[in-house]
């Protein structure tokens, strides 16, 4: 089957169905035409028996057994009509023959079209047998039908066989002429099921060559993403061809921005080094400088290889169990911030899970517990459940500390993409444009609440 499907008129959907369906059609009408043939030719012998049989009755009643006075010929036949159906049906022949093949009486004594001798078994069980047999004279077919019938008379049993034979022409010629009239319909119905076939497959495959021509107008810029309705099958492929474009798209959104961010981040340390004059009274203090801004340089770029890494999710994600993720993420703010005596109050059941990268999920939540413990008293609050509404599900992470909170004007700010020098101060605001890029990729939002009470902060994950 691989071999068959390997050849190249069968490198598309489209042939390899046509061709499927071809040979699917054919060999149903070859069947068709093979079943119905039979079926007509068995049907057509059957009838012909039967008729032999209706006439060889025909002649049992005609022509009977008589004792013969003569004691030479002891059998006679006689007749008892003047019925002669052999003469209206002249393609029969009939005859009758004692148990030794004499024979005593034949419809036309001109014919000798007799069949090969085939005499039955001469015993009372033979009594009203049948017995056809198809032969040949002079290149013509002929099927003949023979009877053993008992006559009683006077106490004595006295065995003739009755013999009608029919030209096998009539039957060959019918057979033959269904068969043409046949094949010639089938062959007319086949034509006209393979165009219908190829229409239908052509109006059923169409979705599939609008789905090529919209990849391709996305492809040349022509449109942004695949835009029409398709059936019910194709939406899932639709919709991820969707998203992989989408995320291509801001994925280079985000390296074109990266590469500002980094271009831009750069030019203080570097003017500053450019700037720097050796001081030969106080070397130590150049030497300082220079490694003070080497140091910020390696800290912006390692900065914004993380940020690009965080928002590089594989396409095909497998569904994270969080608790384990999260109990190494808590465990880790206790050792950094151990002078705090934080008390972390997790609410997480343990088998909760999201269709994330386990790097982008430590990514998130990670800049988040940074900050809540940053600015926290002592007191941080993690709760991730599932939720419905809308009839949509979806996994709600919220992160409440009891710090001083945030002003509201500054939630707008934190909010904007980018990632300037600003961005590395400690505070509310660090990290927090990397949590938004990677929250983008999964089509999550995040909201911020602050009180005097403090700062929560909830992220929606779509399951």
């Amino acid at each position: 089957m691989n071999l068959i499907f390997s050849l190249p008129f069968l490198s598309s959907i489209n042939s390899r169905i046509i061709f499927g369906a071809l040979i699917i059609v054919t060999s149903f009408i070859l069947l068709t035409g093979f079943t119905l043939s039979n079926t007509f030719y068995h049907s057509a012998y059957s009838a012909l028996s039967e008729r032999l049989t209706g006439q060889i009755y025909l002649l049992m009643a005609e022509r009977e057994y008589l004792l013969s006075s003569t004691p030479s010929d002891p059998q006679v036949i006689s007749s008892k009509t003047f019925f002669k159906p052999y003469r209206r049906k002249p393609h029969l022949f009939a005859y009758i023959t004692q148990a030794d093949g004499k024979i005593l009486w034949q419809s036309d004594p001109k014919k000798n079209n007799f069949p090969p001798t085939m005499q039955p078994v001469i015993n009372k069980q033979a009594h009203g047998k049948k017995i056809f047999q198809t032969y040949s004279v002079n290149g013509k077919a002929y099927i003949s039908l023979s009877i053993v019938i008992f006559w009683d008379l006077k106490q004595a049993h006295f065995p003739l066989i009755y013999h009608i034979s029919d030209d096998l022409s009539q039957l060959e010629d019918k057979v033959s002429n269904y068969q043409q009239s046949l094949w010639t319909h089938l062959v007319i119905m086949s034509l006209f099921l393979f165009v219908a076939l190829f229409l239908g497959l052509r109006w059923g495959l169409k979705p599939l060559r609008d789905v090529e021509q919209e990849i391709k107008a996305v492809e040349q810029g022509k449109q942004d993403l695949l835009q029409q309705d398709y059936p019910q099958e194709l939406i899932t492929l639709t919709h991820n061809i969707n998203q992989l474009v989408e995320y291509e798209r801001q994925q280079q959104v985000r390296y074109q921005n990266a590469l500002a961010d980094l271009a831009h981040s750069l030019k203080t340390p570097l003017a500053i080094i450019r700037g720097q004059e050796f001081d030969h009274n106080n070397p130590k203090k150049y030497i300082n400088t220079i490694d003070n801004a080497v140091e910020r340089m390696n800290t912006i770029v390692e900065y914004q290889l993380q940020r690009a890494r965080a928002t590089h999710p594989s396409p095909h994600i497998h569904y994270l169990l969080l608790a384990p993720v999260v109990n190494v993420l808590i465990e880790s703010m206790k050792k950094i911030y151990q002078e705090k005596n934080i008390i972390f109050k997790i609410n997480l059941a343990d088998n909760i899970q999201l269709k994330i990268d386990e790097g982008d999920f430590m990514e998130v939540l990670g800049n988040l517990l940074d900050n809540a413990c940053k600015w926290c008293k002592d007191n941080i609050e993690l709760t991730i459940i599932k939720n419905t509404e809308n009839n949509k599900d979806y996994i709600q992470l919220i992160i409440s500390d009891n710090g001083p909170g945030i002003h509201p004007e500054m939630i707008e700010e934190i909010s904007k993409r980018g990632i300037r020098a600003d961005e590395l101060t400690p505070g509310h605001g660090v990290g927090l444009a990397i949590v938004k890029d990677v929250l983008s990729v999964y089509q999550a939002c995040i909201k911020f609440n602050s009180s005097s009470k403090g700062l929560t902060i909830v992220v929606d994950f779509p399951t």
